[in-house]
């Protein structure tokens, strides 16, 4: 089992490099749920386009060691649909991120994104320790008042859950507004926003493991 394992390993690793992002993915979740060992991911990322596009490879330094399920436009419904599809990876991280394309998109209320979080949370599986990303601001300032109302319940969900939580806005944002360096166009993330949440999930995971 361990030479099969390592003879997996080195073919994957040299797929893995030399593959697009859509076909890493799937012959990466494949060997996590049927070989597991050196494929098990230490953290699964779901969310949607500002999980996609983040760098979490960075995290650590083996390639397999974080699986993201992450998609653009993904609802929090479809977050939740992510967590299903891992159930049976048993990474002992998950991280999440959702919220602003029902707020923003959908148009739906804070109590309708509170429900929707609340059916999420019970996808997830005793054995996860979970991180929460609550929803930056973006550039539209009208937009603060509902964020802030969403985040506030979402915060409470996880203080029941007594799950982590990532407040990026102190950081990336001020008076409510995502500051110009943290955004291309008033909504992604830039790429020193990306490291600030790298480094928050860091540290995060760090405190967790000593």
């Amino acid at each position: 089992m361990a030479i099969y394992a390592l003879v997996a390993f080195l073919v994957a690793a040299s797929v893995f490099c030399l593959t697009d992002g859509g076909v890493r993915l799937a012959i990466q979740f494949a060997l996590a749920r049927r070989i597991g060992f050196v494929f098990t991911p230490k953290l699964i990322i779901v969310g949607d386009s500002l999980a996609a596009g983040c760098p979490w490879r960075k995290l650590y330094r083996l390639p397999f060691a974080t699986l993201n399920l992450a998609t653009g436009g993904a609802t929090i419904k479809e977050i939740a649909g992510q967590i299903y599809r891992a159930r049976d990876i048993r990474a002992p991280w998950l991280l999440i991120d959702g919220g602003l394309n029902d707020l923003l998109f959908d148009s739906a209320d804070a109590e309708q994104i509170e429900s929707d979080f609340s059916a999420l949370f019970r996808r997830i599986g005793d054995d996860r320790r979970v991180i929460v990303t609550l929803m930056p601001y973006v550039a539209d300032p009208a937009q603060t008042t509902r964020i802030n109302e969403a985040n506030r319940r979402l915060l409470t969900l996880c203080a029941a859950r007594d799950d982590k939580v990532i407040d990026l806005n102190p950081v990336i944002s001020k008076d409510g507004v995502r500051a110009a360096d943290m955004t291309p166009d008033g909504l992604h993330f830039s790429r020193k926003a990306e490291r600030v949440w790298l480094d928050a999930v860091g540290s995060v995971i760090r405190s967790k493991n000593t």
